[in-house]
């Protein structure tokens, strides 16, 4: 039964479908779709989406708990969202989607230092370390990186 404490495993672990999705797509032989472009557009607009997410959620963290949070994570939250938009506008796809991929797992590295200073649990962790190699992977996949 889903409860209102397990219910974000579930909302992560469906975040990473549509990646899974664009993988299969691409391995697939499928480019674009139509109306919507090519596959490898679609996942990287998704993974910016997902990249200012999660670092909006380190935000979060650092409002809270500003006198307890490693100081740099305001800024670093900050950094990694704009890096990632910055990404989007002025690389072409690959190198865009190779620093997505980059950012999901500094992000991940992120929540590592929270999970050992006892702010996220190792619940949660584990949640974003199995997502987060899941969405890695199939962005790997969808770039032909891989």
């Amino acid at each position: 039964m889903i409860t209102r404490n397990n219910l974000y495993i579930l909302v992560t672990y469906v975040g990473a479908l549509p990646f899974v999705a664009c993988a299969m797509m691409i391995y697939s032989g499928i480019e674009t779709v139509e109306g919507f472009g090519s596959v490898s557009n679609i996942a990287a607009i998704f993974a910016l989406i997902i990249v200012s997410f999660i670092a909006g959620l380190h935000l979060g963290a650092y409002l809270f708990y500003k006198t307890k949070t490693p100081k740099p994570l305001f800024i670093i939250s900050n950094l990694i969202a704009a890096i990632a938009w910055l990404s989007l506008l002025l690389a072409d796809v690959q190198l865009a989607i190779a620093i997505l991929i980059f950012a999901f797992m500094y992000l991940l590295f992120v929540d590592y230092s929270l999970k050992r200073e006892l702010f996220i649990s190792k619940r949660y962790f584990n949640t974003r370390l199995i997502v987060t190699l899941i969405t890695t992977g199939a962005l790997l996949i969808t770039t032909n990186i891989g």
